[in-house]
């Protein structure tokens, strides 16, 4: 496993706490990649490939995507020769996930397309499946963890106002499977998911921006807790990239200052950062 000494040991310290971020996702992506090993990068592109998700719908609802959306893996370029790929039935490619294809074709479907919200859902458990066969288990259990939360706040929102829970929950594990089926007022998930009363206490929060402001810093103590123990490894640059994804969405920064002060911030450590001994 490699690991990241002068990356990590030198990183600006992120909060949730309303300061701004100190670099943009994309800056910290462009000067980090470079110093990555190709198994790492792959771990870190899961990232990139949630935006792919996002643009996707956008791109196959809308035929564009907007100029300031994020940057996925991919790129919108990238994307639509897929989506021409599918249509023209051609072989896929092997460096795309297979479950953009699938989804492509499905989409394909009249259906899909007067479902907007559920062919959505339907990308995500795709995609979650995808993730949670990652090789890093940190990251794997981060979209679980993800795949959880979002489908306890679906089931619960569903209970409230009497729709079809089934309808909403996404993927296909054992917890998803508890909350489609489950009558009980926990779904029996209190004793096995130590934050099912965290989340349930979330969606009690009648302002919809506080609570999902709420429900990200739940996301960030799950990745300051389990990122703990990893101190020069990817999984504290997966944590730290997904951290100040958070910062940049909730407060906004200047983004060419930004980049300016990550390459300074770079530049320097690669010579002036020593390896503690221990980690020799």
């Amino acid at each position: 496993m490699a690991n990241y000494y002068y990356l990590i040991a030198g990183l600006p310290d992120i909060s949730f706490d309303g300061s701004k971020a100190p670099v943009t996702v994309e800056s910290f992506r462009s000067e980090v990649y470079e110093a990555l090993s190709g198994s790492d990068r792959k771990v870190m592109d899961l990232l990139l490939l949630e935006n792919d998700c996002r643009n996707l719908i956008t791109l196959l609802g809308s035929g564009s995507v907007p100029a300031d959306a994020p940057r996925g893996l991919l790129g919108t370029d990238r994307m639509e020769e897929v989506i021409a790929q599918v249509k023209a039935q051609d072989k896929p490619d092997q460096d795309i996930p297979g479950f953009i294809y699938t989804f492509i074709e499905e989409w394909q479907n009249e259906s899909w397309r007067v479902m907007a919200g559920f062919a959505e859902d339907r990308l995500w458990s795709l995609f979650y499946d995808y993730a949670m066969e990652s090789d890093n288990g940190f990251v794997r259990e981060w979209y679980r963890f993800n795949l959880n939360v979002n489908n306890i706040q679906a089931a619960i929102t569903a209970r409230t106002y009497g729709l079809d829970i089934q309808k909403v929950i996404v993927g296909s594990d054992d917890i998803a499977h508890a909350l489609r089926t489950s009558g009980a007022r926990d779904w029996g998930l209190s004793q096995e998911l130590e934050y099912f009363e965290d989340v349930a206490r979330l969606q009690e929060e009648d302002d919809l921006s506080q609570r999902e402001r709420k429900t990200d810093m739940l996301r960030w103590r799950w990745l300051e807790d389990n990122s703990f123990f990893n101190y020069f490894s990817v999984e504290k640059l997966f944590s730290y990239m997904v951290r100040l994804g958070m910062v940049e969405r909730w407060t906004g920064m200047d983004r060419e200052r930004g980049q300016q002060l990550f390459r300074e911030l770079i530049g320097s450590l690669k010579d002036q950062t020593e390896v503690p001994a221990e980690f020799k």
